[in-house]
């Protein structure tokens, strides 16, 4: 008998294979299909792919932040010092620069935010970024010694009491995220010259009240990164992650989303409730970053977390060879405006607190204004574009 040789199928009476031709035809309407498909089409499809590349890989840094912060913190409560004290503030400053780009996937019905994404759980974001801040709700402040959670020695300090009184009333009783963690770290801040400038001896162990109050930075900091690395996963490998359903979307479904979420984000997020609100009302506790000084730094990792969505990362486009498919004039429109946030995030004075606090004809404000005005053309050619791609975009709301 003749050996069969590797890969061969021995011959099965009554089995039938399909016909060349059909193999051929099939072939060939591949090949129409893709001959007929807009350039258009071609670029939206993929733009999809790279757009879920681009989203994992700022979520990858962000929760890489957060864990360095983490560390950091650790390290401050094992020795509490000036110098631990700088450097956990050092790397909580350095995780807001690598988280504020992501806030640009907000209001996209994405893991971060949408009902949508985690199986008609809301997302984790009003736990990792709410603000403004109550800070009396949480730890004592300058003229209420014994207010707060942390000095009230008959509240348990775990997470439970921390999860289940944020914004329990009020939507500034912040007891989580950020924004909690920096409140702890520096302090109220009490001028325009400085950040806050809470002593590191309010973390030397020892005292019931300074005890509950490292139980307290120890248990956000680990929160933080378990509720950020629950959105990054969301956007790594796996069929039930949102990137695979993101990918399954109709593609003018996945365009519509994203532009929401950067429209969102310049029009209204940047221009209004984080620049104009705080103009209008001459309130520090309007300012998102009060405690650290660190606002003017947040508004520009923003505006980076547009230029991702807009131009890419480097590895991956963005979404202007879309709109360019499109509409070239459309295209440089949207890369003009860009250029010009960039350019007047840079022409806007530090510290905020000082130009909210300043008098309403001070030059200084006309930077801001001019930047808010920047950011809600940006919104308004972005609205523009996805217009003429067939989309549909209306503005949310959000802190």
């Amino acid at each position: 008998m003749p050996a069969r040789t590797m890969g061969s199928r021995p011959h099965l009476p009554g089995r039938r294979t399909a016909p060349r031709w059909l193999a051929i035809a099939g072939a060939l309407l591949a090949v129409a299909r893709a001959w007929a498909a807009s350039p258009e089409d071609a670029a939206l499809h993929a733009w999809a792919g790279d757009e879920v590349a681009i989203t994992a890989r700022a979520y990858a840094r962000a929760l890489a932040g957060v864990e360095d912060l983490h560390v950091a913190v650790t390290r401050f409560l094992d020795a509490p010092s000036e110098s631990t004290l700088s450097a956990a503030r050092e790397a909580w400053r350095r995780s807001r620069e690598s988280y504020e780009p992501t806030e640009v996937f907000r209001f996209s019905d994405g893991p971060i935010d949408g009902d949508s994404a985690l199986a008609g759980r809301e997302g984790p974001e009003n736990r990792i970024n709410a603000w403004p801040v109550d800070e009396a709700y949480l730890d004592s402040v300058a003229g209420s010694p014994r207010g707060g959670i942390i000095p009230q020695l008959a509240i348990p300090m775990d997470r439970a009491t921390l999860e289940g009184a944020h914004g329990s009333h009020d939507v500034t009783e912040v007891t989580l995220g950020f924004h909690a963690i920096e409140f702890l770290l520096w302090g109220q801040d009490r001028d325009t010259v400085t950040a806050g400038r809470r002593p590191y001896t309010d973390f030397v162990a020892g005292n019931p009240v300074r005890d509950r109050r490292r139980m307290c930075l120890a248990i956000l900091s680990q929160l933080l990164v378990e509720d950020l690395g629950a959105v990054a996963r969301e956007w790594g490998p796996g069929p039930d992650r949102y990137a695979a359903r993101f990918l399954r979307l109709p593609p003018l479904e996945a365009l519509r989303r994203v532009l929401t979420g950067a429209i969102t984000l310049s029009g209204y997020e940047l221009a209004s409730e984080r620049i104009g609100v705080p103009l209008a009302t001459r309130s520090q506790e309007e300012e998102q970053s009060c405690f650290s000084d660190n606002t003017v730094r947040d508004l520009s990792s923003n505006i980076d977390g547009l230029a991702l969505i807009i131009e890419g990362d480097g590895e991956s486009p963005g979404i202007l060879p879309v709109f360019h498919a499109l509409d070239p004039g459309l295209a440089n429109e949207v890369r003009n405006r860009l250029y010009e946030v960039r350019q007047r995030i840079l022409d806007v004075p530090a510290p905020f607190d000082a130009i909210i606090l300043s008098s309403v004809d001070d030059p200084r404000r006309r930077r801001y204004q001019a930047l808010a005005g920047e950011l809600i053309g940006l919104s308004g050619a972005l609205r523009r574009a996805g217009a003429r791609a067939g989309v549909t975009v209306t503005i949310g709301g959000g802190g």
